[in-house]
């Protein structure tokens, strides 16, 4: 289907949703408008926790009710967290990890340890990021500050049921604020002293009886972690613009329609590494260049924030689109609800590939000015359908049914040359330590989605539920890919079956078709307690790894496809199979002290097979996506929510997970792995080890005290803490990227009289160095084999890995 059949496609739906309803309503469980903007843990007047209201089953029901690992964080909590940005959750969310690589669209989000690392647009994220009903198509989308949240929902375990293919580890399901009732507004504004800076504003209420509005803005900017010596730039930093809106039309009580644009703007200087180590006399490029020269004073050590390259990273981003609300409830409560959008996604990237401001011509003459980059842009456009009937919530039988359809287009354009992304003259590499290849490439891919859905719970009796879900899943994939360097092109014409250049079979063009789904049972033995036992079947689809691999023209030197160059031989392995999970889950939850505490607990065991991830393809010695054996993850994670007092809230939230990669025989080696270390013949057995960036401690905490002033005015003292033991960030087990375990402390004070509130706060308080990844950097000439062994080690330090202050002020109306 075309992007034009496709948008018309959404269009018609809409239009009939119109039709075959009386009047457009809202629907009792959509989650953009039922989800209150209360905080986690606020009080009532008697003194007790407040609900809190998710739509973890795409339909409103309280947390305590829901019979699976949901972590949920509201507006309030979020801010007692210093959960500014998408990246923060790391900071509240114990199951969350954020896998930071060399840009941003290469950047992971990891639930129980289980996300997709690669550089392929055609590859699918193991955890989708759902806004206000719609589903990101690009993960890297979601990372932005977070404006104007009302709710935040952590969906642990495969969520392939009920929100897609892109959910096979999990959900983030991230709610805004809605329109209000009344005339409203608030103004922030917040400073620290370390180059942050944001400024947001909200306006909201109603226009007329039947129609309300909310508009939110905001800006952001933080410079960045390290600081580049020759061009005097900050970088590892970002600044975002932030534009929602919402428009809310209510002719009656059963009926709505809510339109809901956007537009973000991010300019992010994501990701450069700083010389964390470095041995006496390692030398840089083939000309052994002395290492004095590269550092240019800069001295190696865990405190560095030095860096020198003649390139800037960079990855600014442009996304922009809406989503279509329209509902209508009829009599008797049954619900039907259609959900569309558009979204447009644009990333231009660029990155130092040689991690130096070295002028190569200075050992090669004809070789352009400077050194080597990479990048190109990045353009993602999607369009999504979703038909939902929704069954009242009263009675023993409650249902959702559904159709969804969604269409994405990506496009990728890559070059790796000169820093000006030219050639590198006549020169066929640029004579570094790897002797850097020019690579130039433009690629297309797409991907159709057509599925069904539905969910129904029976309550066999009042303390006995069963609930189960199917959803059948088809989905529709091709790409185009050409290689500009060589002149080749592959999917041309569509679906093509043969090479350009030999007698391989390809596939450009491949559909799939699946069943997932879910069941579970809930039991309550009492009106405060509620045990669960669930089972989730999750799907990843298929792939294709669509890197600068397939610009390799070099013969193969032996096996089955000997003298077929190296990238038809990867184009014979494609599409890479679909990845597949089952969970199982068996918790509690508890709310005791009349309303005081509530205390969760769920034990988990997820088996995925065809684990999708970076390996060493034996057929063509590449490192390509391939689909691997099993991958596990099995721990306990648990919440806890208290109001002990009047005025103290208490948060507390952690987890213990053991991800591992239970098969991988074949993986490639890291860098200089010797024989004792595992190492043969290019390949390790990796199967028993741990995945990257996967703690098996994670706890987090947040606290309020106030303390009354006066009718309108109270002062309050905040904390959080953040608690994370040792991750390995390399898949390859290289042992220079292990981050010990660390713990961060952040305090804060502040008053709040009638509509003013000031907070000031020191986070990393006892000044905590930690990184985001690291391991061994190949621009150097080291040698670990040697007789004495040298090394060379980069990192990037985390934005919260020194000790700073700042100050938040806002008024509201």
């Amino acid at each position: 289907m075309s992007m034009q059949s496709a948008v018309k496609f959404g269009v018609s739906a809409a239009v009939l949703a119109w039709v075959i309803t009386p009047a457009l309503a809202q629907d009792a469980a959509a989650p953009a408008q039922a989800v209150p903007a209360a905080p986690v843990a606020e009080a009532q007047d008697n003194g007790g926790l407040e609900d809190i209201v998710v739509t973890a089953n795409k339909r409103a029901e309280n947390v305590q009710d829901v019979p699976s690992s949901v972590l949920a964080m509201t507006a309030a909590g979020l801010e007692r967290a210093n959960v500014r940005d998408f990246d923060d959750l790391v900071k509240a969310a114990p199951s969350v990890t954020i896998t930071k690589t060399s840009q941003p669209a290469n950047n992971s989000i990891n639930i129980r340890g289980i996300g997709t690392y690669a550089y392929s647009i055609s590859t699918q994220p193991s955890v989708v990021v759902v806004i206000d009903d719609i589903p990101q198509a690009f993960q890297a989308a979601a990372f932005t500050s977070l404006t104007d949240v009302a709710q935040i929902e952590v969906l642990r375990g495969p969520q392939s049921t009920l929100f897609g293919k892109a959910a096979s580890a999990g959900a983030i399901n991230i709610t805004t604020m809605a329109p209000s009732d009344k005339l409203s507004g608030r103004a922030e504004v917040l400073f620290t002293d370390d180059g942050e800076q944001r400024v947001q504003g909200t306006l909201s209420g109603p226009i007329s009886s039947t129609l309300k509005a909310r508009i939110s803005a905001s800006y952001s900017k933080y410079r960045g972690t390290i600081y580049n010596t020759y061009t005097d730039n900050w970088l590892n930093g970002q600044s975002d613009v932030v534009l929602r809106g919402k428009l809310l039309w209510e002719p009656s009580d059963s009926t709505s329609v809510a339109l809901s644009p956007y537009f973000v703007r991010s300019k992010s200087t994501c990701c450069a590494p700083a010389q964390y180590f470095l041995s006496p006399g390692v030398t840089f490029s083939k000309s052994n260049i002395n290492q004095s020269v590269i550092l240019g004073g800069i001295v190696p050590g865990s405190n560095n924030r030095l860096t020198r390259m003649d390139i800037d990273a960079k990855g600014d981003s442009r996304d922009w689109g809406a989503g279509l609300k329209a509902s209508h409830t009829f009599d008797g409560g049954l619900t039907l609800t259609s959900i569309s959008s558009f979204d447009r996604y644009e990333l231009v990237d660029l990155q130092d590939t040689d991690s130096s401001a070295f002028d190569f011509r200075t050992i090669a003459p004809t070789a352009p000015a400077g050194g080597s980059a990479n990048g190109g842009f990045f353009k993602i456009n999607t369009i999504t359908q979703e038909f939902r009937l929704t069954s009242p919530d009263s009675g023993p039988f409650r249902y959702i049914a559904g159709l969804f359809y969604s269409s994405t287009d990506s496009t990728r354009d890559y070059v790796r040359g000169s820093n000006t992304l030219g050639n590198f003259n006549n020169l066929s590499s640029l004579p570094s330590t790897n002797s850097i290849a020019y690579s130039s490439y433009f690629t297309q891919s797409s991907q159709q989605t057509y599925a069904a859905f539905g969910q129904a719970t029976y309550d066999v009796s009042s303390a006995f539920s069963v609930t189960g879900g199917l959803r059948v899943h088809r989905e529709n994939i091709r790409y185009r890919f050409r290689d500009r360097g060589n002149n080749v092109t592959y999917g041309m014409p569509d679906c093509a079956t043969a090479t350009p250049t030999a007698s391989v079979k390809i596939s450009t063009c491949d559909s799939d078709t699946v069943v997932t789904g879910k069941a579970a049972l809930q039991y309550r033995p009492s009106d405060d307690v509620m045990l669960f036992a669930s089972y989730a079947r999750g799907y990843k689809g298929l792939a294709y790894d669509l890197t600068s691999t397939y610009t390799v023209r070099t013969p193969l030197a032996s096996g089955p496809l000997k003298g077929v160059p190296v990238a038809d031989a990867v184009a014979a392995r494609q599409p890479v199979a679909p990845e597949k999970s089952d969970a199982f889950e068996l918790g509690f939850k508890t709310t005791l002290l009349d309303d005081r505490v509530t205390f969760n607990m769920t034990a988990f065991y997820e088996v995925f097979r065809g684990f999708q991830a970076q390996s060493r393809d034996d057929t063509t010695g590449q490192n390509i996506l391939n689909s691997l054996g099993k991958v596990t993850s099995r721990g306990v994670e648990t919440e806890i929510s208290a109001r002990l007092s009047r005025d103290f809230t208490l948060n507390a939230y952690g987890a213990y997970t053991v991800a591992r990669m239970d098969d991988f025989p074949n993986a490639t080696c890291f860098p200089q792995q010797t024989v004792a270390q595992g190492c043969v013949g290019g390949i390790q057995n990796l199967s028993g080890k741990p995945l990257p960036n996967a703690p098996r401690w994670n706890l987090s905490a947040n606290g309020q005290y106030d303390i009354p002033l006066g009718d309108s005015t109270k002062a309050f003292l905040l904390a959080s803490a953040h608690y994370q033991s040792r991750v390995i960030f390399s898949l390859l087990q290289d042992p220079d990227s292990v981050q010990k375990g660390y713990a961060l402390v952040n305090l804060g004070a502040g008053i709040e009289t009638g509509p003013v509130k000031v907070t000031l706060f020191v986070n990393n308080v006892f000044n905590q160095h930690y990184v985001l990844t690291s391991g061994r950097d190949g621009v150097w000439n080291y040698s670990v084999g040697a007789a004495t062994p040298t090394l060379a080690v980069n990192y990037k330090p985390g934005r919260d890995s020194n000790r700073y202050v700042g100050v938040r002020t806002s008024v509201s109306f």
